[in-house]
Order: structure tokens, then C-alpha cells, then sequence
């Protein structure tokens, strides 16, 4: 079974909040044959053997950093620098980092941001957003919303009417899906309640989506995306996951359901599984809390743990699509910026097929020059 990630490869990174960032991500994953006919067994696979450390210029380095959001292969930083702090974008394919003008009264790594692309405009927007920890503990905090777009780097301000009701954990990410960043948010009338708060990126607009439906009446605990779609998992308390998605924040279907390994490893706690990505033959990769790494394959209804080295705690998954696109894209004209974008991704793209199609090649070639001479 070949194991390899649809479309563009993906990178997973692992923040470890004051230490380097990880990375770990397939190129084609080959799992070794296994026999066994037990459903939970041990693989290895190539480009997770070992996770690889990003140096990122060394701005990480001891020093306490959040991930807040990811989109088209940018990652969106804050790191406490002892001073004033920094937010960052940084694209770790090509190497290249963008530090961004800060906010009025900036709160470091306590803050919320977002990172998506409007395409009505064709640029991407980091948008600030109201904190919990900052209502709570930094007093005169005024709740409000700010929106940076790349190409003017200036900060505006949204009309006070749009600020929403709630504020975020500073420690969640954006979810960044349908043209809209998600977050998690406590609802007012209950604080052990989960809602999801959805901010439009063209309109600028905050609204509250349904939440999946369950019959246990959970909480939703996880938000993410899966190929590009809004997914969400409950608070996971049972023997499986289940995993929903959406594409119109009104309808949700269920799109897979994990059952959780036997064995020493199925302790129940809340939001262990955090699924990763799908690969090309479906199996999904997942992150588990404090234990490690699996993947699942619903054909074969098999969990494997997933052996990766190098890689002993971490504090946030996160994951993005490798990617040409510069954080200075934004500072070229309009027509420059969107077609570079465009031949950004078009390479990207490209790109990747050369390097598969190779590999076909090569795998080929040996595999006639080792064959069996008769024929």
C-alpha cells in the first residue's frame, strides 16, 4: 500500500512553544508489509522516519512563540522577544520570513490572529481579534478587531458594531477554509459550551455556524481542515472519533469515523486525536496527544502507529501545503502580485509532478533492470 499526499505535498509542523519548530511530511510513504492481522500494528514511513529541525533564522530559538494561523504555505508567527514582540510570516518551503508592522497596544504571544486570502481583492489579510487572556488579565483591554492587508501593511480598525460578542483562547488557531477564518469560542450563556465563530474575509463580518449534530450533545473540541474543507471532531469520550465537514457552514456530513487503538493507548481523554491530513490511498494521519503519531486506513479498518524520531513533545500541529508564494508578494503592484501568486502555485504544482514523475521513472527503470532475465 503507497501512502502520499494528495495534490501538493504537505509539511506538518510542530511548534514547541520556547524551542525550534519541527517539521515531519511524506514524500511517498512506503509502510513496511506487515502480516500480523491484528488492526493496530507499527509502520514506518518514508519522510516520517524523523522529524527535521527548521532553523527559522533563529528568531524561535529559547524564546516563547505561538503559531496563530497558516494559509497557501504561510505561516503566521508571534514570538516574544522580550521587547515589543514580532509577528511573522514566514514560508518555511522557500526560506523566506516578513516581519509585520504591530498593532496598537500589542500583547505579544497573548494575542489572536488569523491568516487567510480574500479573493475578491486577491491578497491576503491577517486579521487580530479579541483575546480571553487579555480581557481577563490585562486591565483597560478594549475588545476589538484589526485587519492588516499585505499590500497596504497598514492596520485598520472594523466598526465597533462588528466586534463580536466573544473573545478567543490565545493558544487556538485560526482555521482558515470557505474564504472565512474559524474559530472556537465559549459561548456567553454557557462557559463549558463550545461555539464556532466564522469571520468572512471579504465581507469582514463575524457570525456563529451550527455546530455538527450529535446525539450525546458534546462539545465540538477540534477545528480544522481536511483537503482544503472545515472540519470539526467532538469532544472525544467514546471509543471512536467521529470527523465532520462543511462547505456552506450550514450543512455538516461525517466524513470519516476513527476508532480509537486498542491496547494501553486507548485511555480516554478529551481532543486526544487531532486527524492531520488524508494521503492519496485515504488513510488519514493523525496527531495524539501526548503519545505520538498513527495513521488509519478505513478500507482496511487497520490503525498503525506511526514511528516517528526526534520528535518527544509539542505543543501545536499545524499543517500547510509547500508553496512558492513570498510573504514580499504583496509588495508588488496589483496585476505583479496576483500573477505571481498564480505562477506560484502553477509551479508549485509542477514542481511536485516533476519530482513524482521522476521517482516513477527511476522506480521503473530498476525495476526492468532487476527482473527476471528470461524474460
Amino acid at each position: 500500500m503507497h501512502l502520499h499526499f494528495n495534490q501538493s505535498r504537505s509539511l506538518i509542523l510542530l511548534a514547541r512553544y520556547c524551542d525550534t519548530l519541527l517539521s515531519i511530511g511524506p514524500q511517498q510513504q512506503q509502510p513496511k508489509p506487515n502480516f500480523n492481522t491484528c488492526t493496530t500494528t507499527t509502520t514506518t514511513v518514508d519522510g516520517f522516519q524523523e522529524a527535521v529541525e527548521l532553523g527559522f533564522f533563529g528568531l524561535v530559538k529559547n524564546l516563547p512563540y505561538y503559531v496563530k494561523g497558516h494559509c497557501d504555505g504561510l505561516i503566521c508567527v508571534v514570538i516574544n522577544d522580550g521587547g515589543d514582540g514580532a509577528l511573522v510570516l514566514w514560508n518555511p518551503s522557500i526560506r523566506q520570513y516578513k516581519r509585520l508592522p504591530l498593532p496598537r497596544n500589542f500583547h505579544s504571544t497573548r494575542e489572536v490572529f488569523g491568516l487567510g486570502f480574500d479573493s475578491t481583492i486577491g491578497d491576503y489579510k491577517v486579521v487580530r481579534a479579541p483575546s480571553s487572556y487579555c480581557q481577563t488579565k490585562i486591565k483597560d483591554y478594549h475588545p476589538q478587531v484589526e485587519v492588516l492587508t499585505l499590500g497596504s501593511n497598514t492596520w485598520r480598525k472594523i466598526p465597533d458594531e462588528d466586534t463580536p460578542p466573544f473573545c478567543i483562547e490565545h493558544f487556538f488557531q485560526a482555521t482558515n477554509a470557505n474564504g472565512a477564518l474559524y474559530w472556537l469560542v465559549a459561548a456567553n450563556d454557557d462557559p463549558f459550551r463550545c461555539e464556532i465563530l466564522r469571520f468572512d474575509l471579504a465581507k469582514e463580518k463575524f457570525k456563529v455556524v451550527p455546530s455538527p449534530p450529535d446525539t450525546f450533545r458534546r462539545n465540538v473540541s477540534w477545528l480544522g481542515t481536511l483537503e482544503g474543507s472545515l472540519c470539526a471532531i467532538h469532544t472525544q469520550r467514546l471509543s471512536y472519533v467521529d470527523v465532520w465537514t462543511s462547505k456552506d457552514d450550514e450543512t455538516w456530513t461525517k466524513l470519516i469515523t476513527i476508532p480509537r487503538m486498542p491496547g494501553p493507548e486507548a485511555s480516554v481523554r478529551h481532543s486526544d486525536y487531532v486527524p492531520l491530513c488524508f494521503t492519496r490511498s485515504g488513510a488519514v494521519v493523525i496527531g495524539i496527544k501526548l503519545e505520538g503519531f498513527a495513521t488509519y486506513h478505513p478500507i482496511e479498518n487497520k490503525v498503525s502507529k506511526l514511528a516517528v524520531h526526534g520528535v518527544e513533545h509539542w505543543l501545536q500541529e499545524t499543517v500547510c501545503a509547500e508553496s512558492l508564494v513570498s510573504p514580499y508578494a504583496a509588495d508588488e503592484p496589483a496585476p505583479a502580485r496576483q500573477h505571481q501568486m498564480r505562477s506560484a502555485h502553477t509551479a508549485s504544482r509542477n514542481l511536485w509532478q516533476l519530482i513524482l514523475g521522476l521517482k516513477h521513472g527511476v522506480a521503473n527503470y530498476f525495476s526492468c533492470s532487476s527482473g527476471d532475465p528470461r524474460q
